[in-house]
């Protein structure tokens, strides 16, 4: 039924009622006293005359409750509905009669408290609508990306599997050209990395037609929400010109902001037609190409894996709009799993075997992976006495139904594997190394941890056989794996990591001398010993943080099994491109996590010894294991202070990579100030990051800043974290970045200028919490700190290269404190 045009008065709805219609004229102001209203946005630009068919193509953005006024923003704006008002319960509403701002000024008069609560009910509605908004961004660009990236894709398997089939699919052939351009830059395609085809665009010029708002004014109005009733009462209830310009701000934000929702929902439909729903789509087409090219096996199987990662991208992003936002209703994500299924069975995918090249392109074990552990064993040179030994030990492993048994005999039993996989593993690196030949089991053998066929299921080997030789772009950030790390230690590139008691491998060296094991002259062949470098590598930092990184040392077994495994390997790799998104991520925010003060030098430039503030960025490692934790291994490389730290990770997990690397930087941001300060680095005099922390938590209980309840938390704070210090700092570390500096107060006072200060925030997020008062002096202290150390630097550079340009290092000392 709904409400009528230029309705006054008391409207009771009943349940699923529609009540007004996106595009309808707006001729009253609605108050909802009781009730709860759904607010609808159809995604099409132009409404159908059939205000249900509307209706039921719109999605639901968010719930409205009781005490609310509605079409305020519509009437001071456009003068019809932005939205569809659908009761999700009976609803008791009134209607005042507006079709202008004089109106909603009666209405204002009608009773003295409607102005505050006409302006809280637009800023609820701008807060919600916003929320929508972001909802709706990833799963926009998602799709947006897929959609483009399949049809560059059309054309550069076309390009590649020559075929006939030509798709009538709007805007197809303007991809061609975009596919050329690619292609012309080096853009590499094949093999197809179906894990980024709705992350990346394949081609940067491909358009990307997102444009993201401003968000200012609608931190504003949510902040606005924030305020007690009672003070938002005596601000607009004081002036009707305060509440009317706030009314007219509001509206135009709304008008912005659904103008931006109903352009992604409208992005998001077309390119689910285009993608799926449509009588010729992409995925129809791509599962054609499929079938009629199942006699070119590698053709049917590279098409195969895009549809079957696009169909699980599409479905998902499917079932949030349909559990989110109850739109899409009509889009059955069973269906998309049943094309997936049909194109398997009529491409004959599951039938694909070996090519001639030995490259593998079906779902059949690969023959080389046929006797992986005799194949690894016979490399390695082992004898036949310690081939059956390991064979019959690991048989019996194979048998337990409990591979993570804490009785002493499944104990000793790892316990005897684990020893000797250690020994086979640096056997096979050094053979490999030596030959130059790293055949494929030995590379998953040294980079996974893989031994044997029958320890995992044949789609986790076949995986892993694939993950072998899969590339990876460079980034920001210089990651290993396990093979590249050693062989950086084998060609004397890298020196070796320090052992379980912080030593080196010349600390080892100069133990043996004090032991009078050896002396000076045995030092030049221990130097250019790389096996033994290898040798100590494996032995101390592999060793040790495969089991770190397992993160369960009770049961911690080196060799992979499929016991350990607890998701799809090829989702939970761990990639270059996710640990340098989730380091990127944290360096948003602490921007100088790699910075560190050192002394510079430049005799060509007459420079003797200027202190300057270095980014240093880590070396990263990823070790053989399917595992839970990453490691700070070290914070420098032996004794020079300008070397960079050392981070491990796993070569598989199911936890968030960010959280595993915002913990790992929390531990490296307390290692690296410890070994900076010295023997100073809890000196209360010597102030630091260490020396205040440690302070504030060993005197907190006398620190009359603090009241009694931050007092009790800080106790359960640091009785959680067995008193660690470092990781009491990691706690506080973890809340700062995810919570402080977006400007949610989760920290005490004390705490929080610790880390505004030695974890600081880049320059315009410090601006904006200026804003509050908990971080308004804390800011001005830090900035007129920087801004006084970049003038003297100036001042002090400006002499020093006043005959020539400024030196590099010292120029970019200077930008840190002016600029960042």
């Amino acid at each position: 039924m709904g409400i009528k045009s230029d309705y006054s008065g008391q409207y009771l709805s009943g349940q699923n009622e529609m009540i007004i219609y996106e595009g309808d004229r707006a001729s009253s102001v609605i108050l909802m006293l009781q009730g709860k209203l759904d607010v609808l946005l159809s995604p099409h630009d132009t409404i159908p005359d059939n205000n249900e068919t509307a209706a039921d193509n719109s999605c639901r953005l968010f719930t409205l409750e009781q005490n609310t006024f509605l079409s305020v923003n519509d009437i001071f704006k456009s003068g019809k509905n932005s939205f569809s008002l659908k009761s999700q319960e009976s609803c008791n509403l009134y209607c005042f009669p507006a079709t202008s701002a004089n109106g909603i000024r009666g209405i204002m008069n009608t009773q003295k408290d409607y102005s505050t609560y006409i302006v809280s009910s637009l800023a609820t509605l701008i807060d919600l609508s916003y929320d929508s908004y972001q909802k709706l961004l990833p799963i926009c660009r998602s799709l947006d990306i897929l959609a483009k990236n399949l049809s560059v894709y059309y054309w550069a398997i076309k390009d590649k599997y020559y075929f006939n089939y030509s798709p009538d699919i709007e805007n197809l052939d303007h991809y061609k050209n975009v596919y050329q351009d690619a292609k012309d830059s080096g853009t590499r395609f094949f093999p197809v990395d179906t894990d980024s085809l709705s992350n990346t665009y394949i081609y940067e010029n491909s358009e990307n037609t997102e444009n993201e708002i401003d968000d200012a004014g609608f931190e504003y109005f949510s902040k606005l929400l924030n305020v007690p009733l009672e003070q938002r009462k005596g601000f607009f209830n004081s002036e009707n010109y305060i509440c009317e310009y706030h009314i007219q701000k509001g509206s135009d934000l709304m008008e912005t902001l659904v103008a931006e929702i109903k352009s992604k929902l409208s992005q998001l439909y077309n390119n689910i037609y285009c993608l799926y729903t449509a009588p010729v789509s992409l995925m129809s087409s791509y599962g054609k190409i499929a079938v009629d090219s199942k006699d070119d096996k590698e053709a049917a199987l590279t098409l195969y894996s895009i549809i079957e990662q696009s169909a699980v991208i599409i479905a998902n992003c499917i079932d949030r709009l349909q559990n989110e936002f109850d739109g899409f209703s009509s889009v059955n994500t069973s269906d998309i799993n049943g094309l997936v299924k049909t194109v398997k069975e009529k491409a004959s995918i599951s039938r694909i075997p070996q090519n001639d090249d030995g490259t593998y392109s079906g779902n059949e074990l690969p023959k080389e992976l046929e006797n992986s552990l005799d194949k690894i064993l016979t490399i390695c040179g082992c004898t036949q006495d310690f081939k059956d030994s390991f064979n019959k030990r690991l048989s019996h492993f194979r048998a337990l139904k409990d591979k993570s048994s804490s009785d002493s005999e499944a104990r000793e039993l790892r316990s005897s594997l684990t020893s000797d996989f250690f020994a086979v593993y640096e056997t096979a690196f050094k053979k490999a190394q030596e030959s130059g030949h790293y055949p494929k089991v030995i590379s998953m053998f040294l980079n996974f941890g893989y031994m044997d066929e029958r320890l995992v299921t044949k789609e986790q080997a076949i995986s892993l056989y694939r993950l072998c030789d899969k590339e990876y772009s460079k980034s920001k950030f210089t990651i290993y794996s396990s093979i590249k790390w050693l062989q950086e230690i084998y060609n004397n590139r890298k020196e070796p990591s320090i052992n379980d008691f912080g030593q080196d491998y010349y600390d080892i060296f100069r133990d043996m001398k004090k032991r009078k094991m050896v002396t000076d002259l045995d030092k030049p062949a221990y130097e250019k010993d790389f096996n033994g470098k290898v040798s100590f590598e494996i032995n101390n930092m592999l060793k040790t943080n495969q089991k770190v990184c397992h993160g369960h040392m009770s049961s911690y077994f080196p060799i992979l099994h499929k016991d350990i495994i607890t998701r799809d390997l090829e989702k939970s790799v761990v990639t270059p491109h996710r640990i340098t998104d989730a380091i990127m991520n944290i360096l948003e925010t602490d921007f100088s996590v790699f910075y560190r003060e050192i002394w510079y030098k430049n005799e060509k430039k007459s420079i003797e010894k200027e202190p300057i503030m270095k980014e240093i960025l880590p070396d990263i490692i990823i070790v053989p294991t399917f595992g839970s934790r990453a490691s700070m291994w070290q914070e420098i490389t032996g004794r020079g202070r300008n070397t960079p730290g050392r981070f491990i990770f796993p070569a598989f997990t199911d936890e968030n990579i960010y959280d595993m690397v915002l913990k790992l930087m929390g531990t490296f941001r307390w290692e690296l100030c410890r070994t900076m300060m010295g023997v100073s680095w809890n000196d209360i005099t010597e102030k630091s990051l260490t020396s205040e922390y440690t302070d504030y938590i060993q005197f907190y209980k006398k620190n009359h800043d603090l009241s009694e309840e931050a007092k009790a938390k800080i106790k359960v704070q640091i009785q959680k974290n067995r008193n660690m210090m470092k990781d009491i700092f990691t706690s506080d570390y973890n809340i700062w970045i995810n919570y402080e500096s977006k400007g949610i107060l989760r920290l005490n006072k004390i705490a929080r200028s610790i880390l505004f200060r030695y974890c600081p925030l880049p320059k315009e997020q410090r601006t904006n919490l200026a804003k509050q008062p908990a971080f308004s002096d804390l800011s001005m202290q830090l900035n007129n700190s920087r801004a006084k150390t970049a003038k003297s630097l100036t001042s002090k550079y400006n002499k020093l290269f006043k005959n020539g340009p400024m030196d590099e290092d010292m120029e970019a000392n200077l930008i840190f404190y002016r600029d960042l």
